[in-house]
């Protein structure tokens, strides 16, 4: 829950328990940054890797490894449109294009829930599943943020858990909302992932009674959750709207609100009354900017741009401060119920939005509002950190209306055009036209409206050749735009579109995943060629692959191979070891041998792969994956 003085990672949580791995992972989110989903992987791959600040350090050879070991077993579900421009352009983004399903909300709202369901393989094949519940999207953002972690294991059993259906109902309707087919093999994941939910006996977080589930927006019928009896209530949302504090004011209970301060300043006063205590956060309580400014390490990285690009490392955009979190606690005589997730109080979110909330319920002395508040400065515990340290009253000025601004009515225009552009399904035809380039022709596949907003202005281009080679788009022909030449590495599905207004006082951008048709099939093994320049960094690779991760001195024996590296001399002293590290992965994990297998096989489809090999490397590899092959062919006759 929210802690008042402690901040918790995203990725941290995505980590595996002791002794498991991750087999696959399905999340939602509103809004995307692809590189905080590039680095994703690395926290599968690396869990105790970190810099001094506790952050994922990105290494371009950790995402790497990461990106082909993981990201093939994650799928993350995000709003059509609400995937940031990156400011440089990551070739390994390659490997992610099939982990993004685009999804449209069918009440015509935002698609908006915050959830992560992570599926973990432990010792003698056991299975346990995390789930969690969120306030953040997947994105760098240093906001004040809610985050509930519940684990389970999945039990044998015939019948499901009666509270957990809403969990398979949730998933079962995600691929509905994609606004494009999914591959097999993750619908055949989906429908075990619905089934396997519901049997998943969750562990309730400490001294709570009981757990309910909230999707919302799925269907035609009403989602409120606030329907028994409520003595008190807290609303924590850095947005409300009169929507929601109409639907709730008959309420005669007593209302407090904590909000920001931009946010209240909009809500007309009559919605303002209705509530008993109003607070935003203190000044004292926003994170330092250099916080915000970088929240994960990238080493080694260069910030190049287009095709050139080798290993593009900043991130899109300011990231969020403040208030983000979304958190609502009603007290009933001895108990209290928490909501925490996705919805902000707004009429949209219980009425059009696809949601999810969690609710908890526990005795009010433990989880009440009181306790959640905890006691004001005056008293003498005042030493105990609580939320209200962190707050203070919100003060009103009558004489002054606030509406909504210019840029926020114009960037809600763009919202509803990405989402038309969406429905268009539209692809980007690879044409080859010489040895090494490509023409990116982007064609819709469905009809449809779509009308950007009068006398504006969109332009769009392939996120990996940046905005300075945009182009107009016009949605009257079967061929909307077309871009040549491309590279090979420079083929991506992400293209970026920037709608400026009439007057050139307002733009906004976002990002579409258009699928490649006709894409050249070694595009993988051409980002490995690009980021493995040298037998050096072949060999540096190796060590990821064979070092296991989980030993305690994993980072510093990577540290030091690489500085040895830079010195000249790490290739003699890593191909004397060599046969002695394969031979320990042999007899210890036998996994990591398949991954170099993986590698190797993928280097061999080209001269200039097969010379990044270090020399005499196939005698010593010959005899190990000879062994490995022959123990795979027996435990498959078993």
């Amino acid at each position: 829950m929210l802690e008042p003085h402690s901040r918790k990672l995203l990725l941290e949580t995505l980590a595996p328990p002791p002794e498991h791995r991750l087999d696959w992972a399905v999340g939602t989110t509103y809004s995307l940054d692809l590189i905080a989903l590039l680095a994703a992987p690395v926290a599968f791959a690396f869990s105790d890797w970190q810099d001094r600040q506790g952050n994922p350090v990105l290494e371009p050879l950790s995402l790497l490894k990461a990106t082909r070991q993981y990201a093939h077993r994650i799928l993350l579900f995000c709003q059509a449109g609400r995937i940031h421009v990156p400011r440089s352009y990551q070739p390994l983004l390659v490997n992610l294009e099939g982990s993004i399903a685009e999804a449209l909300a069918p009440r015509g709202g935002s698609f908006h829930p915050k959830i992560w369901f992570l599926r973990y393989l432990g010792p003698d094949a056991t299975v346990t599943y995390r789930m969690l519940c969120l306030s953040r999207n997947m994105t760098f953002d240093r906001s004040w943020d809610t985050m509930l972690c519940m684990e389970g294991p999945l039990c044998d059993r015939s019948n499901a858990f009666a509270r957990n259906h809403p969990l398979g109902q949730f998933v079962e309707s995600l691929p509905k909302m994609s606004r494009r087919s999914l591959a097999s093999e993750w619908r055949k994941r989906i429908e075990q992932l619905a089934h396997e939910l519901r049997r998943v006996d969750f562990s309730l977080p400490e001294q709570f009674e009981d757990v309910r589930y909230w999707p919302i927006g799925l269907g035609e019928t009403d989602d409120w959750p606030f329907d028994d009896r409520i003595d008190r209530m807290l609303v924590i949302s850095p947005f409300v709207d009169a929507g929601f504090v109409n639907r709730i004011a008959p309420y005669s209970a007593p209302l407090e609100l904590v909000s920001r301060a931009e946010t209240l300043d909009c809500l007309p006063s009559a919605e303002l009354a209705r509530f008993e205590r109003v607070w935003v956060l203190d000044e004292t309580a926003q994170p330092e900017q250099e916080d915000a400014a970088t929240a994960l390490n990238f080493q080694g990285s260069e910030s190049k741009n287009a095709s050139d690009s080798r290993h593009g490392d900043e991130m899109a955009g300011p990231a969020l401060l403040g208030l983000h979190a979304k958190c609502y606690i009603a007290d009933a005589g001895w108990n209290s119920r928490i909501w925490t997730g996705s919805a902000n109080a707004t009429g949209v979110a219980f009425a059009s939005n696809v949601e999810f909330l969690v609710e908890l319920r526990g005795k009010k002395s433990r989880y009440g509002i009181a306790t959640i508040m905890g006691r004001s400065g005056d008293d003498e515990d005042k030493h105990i950190a609580c939320l209200r340290d962190l707050l203070r009253p919100f003060v009103e000025h009558p004489e002054t209306t606030v509406l909504p601004s210019d840029q926020l009515l114009f960037d809600r225009q763009a919202d509803e055009l990405a989402k038309q552009i969406a429905m268009r399904a539209a692809v980007a035809d690879c044409e080859k036209c010489d040895e090494n380039h490509y023409a990116l022709v982007v064609r819709p596949t469905k009809s449809g409206r779509v009308s950007p907003p009068t006398g504006s202005t969109l332009r769009v281009w392939p996120i990996s050749l940046g905005p300075s080679q945009s182009t107009a788009i016009s949605f009257d022909h079967d061929v909307w735009c077309r871009f040549v030449p491309v590279s090979l590495i420079g083929l991506t599905s992400f293209f970026a579109w920037e709608l400026v207004s009439a007057d050139g006082q307002f733009s906004h951008q976002f990002v579409l995943y258009l699928p490649l048709v006709n894409a050249p099939a070694d595009r993988s093994e051409c980002v490995l060629r690009h980021l493995l320049v040298d037998r050096q960094s072949v060999l540096r690779f190796l060590l990821l692959l064979l070092i296991d991760p989980d030993e305690a001195n994993f980072a510093s024996l990577f540290a030091a191979a690489s500085e040895n590296a830079a010195n000249g001399v790490f290739g003699d002293s890593l191909v004397a070891s060599l046969l002695e590290s394969l031979l320990q992965a042999l007899d210890r994990r036998p996994d990591q041998i398949d991954e170099v297998e993986h590698l190797v096989l993928d280097l061999e489809k080209s001269p200039e792969g097969r010379r990044l090999l270090p020399e005499g490397f196939h005698e010593v590899w010959r005899p190990i994956i000879d062994a490995r092959r022959k123990h795979r062919s027996k435990a498959s006759k078993k």
